[in-house]
């Protein structure tokens, strides 16, 4: 394990030019982790913290999306955590699922992942490393499920949120308020069939909202009345993307992109992270 984290940090380094610092917190008594990556510039940079997907690891996330090789050299701080076991803790307190507690009872209990990347946050400010009104926050699949957690009960420290192939389940959306309006923007394959599109159940049985519906959610929050603006994005070699743009609105905007026949994957030909970076450029 050891020799397989040296080399995707090594790799890392070598891809961006930028060293990967390994970095702990203890939260609730439990030792976390995380990789961090600097632009060359110094001050507090803008800071986008990515989160990986279930049963994976910061450093395969740092390695394969692309942020550690782009973040960098556009002035941006990249944060790569590490869920507990692969997983991340995205259930409202007391409604974890029974087959979840118990995957955690061998591993000291349940992870508290929003305090985690609170933490997280607040450490990076406080070291000088992030600016408190340019953090932003990315979520892939499961790890996506928690970036809308945190959109539901920290809204406040988040400038602006990216989701990759995810969505809202009912568990949490049934009692999300977000405390203020935040631009966000959605990547998913019309034929997941892990996050459905559609939404309906998972893979796991949970309860899931649909990607329009979790669109609206977000255009009503951030004061969206007007009708999305629609336009293509053909893509060379993968299946055409659609492009809903609520960018009239009193709050935020509310970017969705719908890779048409795409499943839990986004196609290589589309630079979802350039994508994301060029959003939260004028966050």
């Amino acid at each position: 394990m050891i020799r397989v984290v040296l080399g995707c940090l090594i790799t890392l380094m070598l891809l961006s030019g930028v060293a990967a610092e390994p970095m702990q917190l203890t939260v609730n008594g439990q030792v976390r982790t995380l990789l961090l990556m600097r632009p060359g510039e110094q001050g507090p940079r803008p800071t986008v913290i990515v989160l990986h997907g279930g049963n994976g690891s910061a450093d395969q996330e740092a390695e394969l999306s692309g942020f550690a090789k782009l973040g960098p050299p556009r002035g941006f701080a990249t944060v790569f955590p590490q869920a507990k076991a692969g997983y991340w803790n995205f259930f409202p307190p007391g409604k974890e699922s029974g087959q979840f507690k118990k995957y955690f009872q061998r591993l000291g209990g349940l992870p508290d992942d929003v305090a985690f990347v609170k933490m997280i946050a607040a450490e990076l400010i406080q070291k000088g490393v992030s600016d408190p009104k340019r953090i932003y926050l990315v979520g892939r699949s499961l790890g996506g499920v928690m970036t809308l957690r945190l959109a539901c009960l920290e809204a406040g420290t988040f400038a602006a949120v990216g989701l990759l192939i995810s969505t809202m389940p009912e568990v949490m959306g049934s009692e999300c308020q977000p405390a203020r309006p935040m631009p966000m923007l959605i990547i998913n394959g019309t034929d997941d069939r892990v996050l459905p599109y559609r939404g309906e159940r998972s893979m796991k049985g949970d309860v899931l909202w649909s990607t329009p519906r979790l669109v609206e959610f977000f255009r009503k929050l951030n004061g969206c009345p007007e009708p999305e603006r629609q336009s293509l994005v053909p893509v060379k070699h993968a299946s055409n993307i659609v492009v809903e743009r609520s960018t009239s609105c009193s709050g935020a905007p509310v970017i969705l992109y719908s890779i048409v026949g795409g499943g839990h994957d986004v196609p290589a030909e589309f630079n979802a992270t350039q994508t994301l970076l060029d959003f939260f450029a004028t966050k």
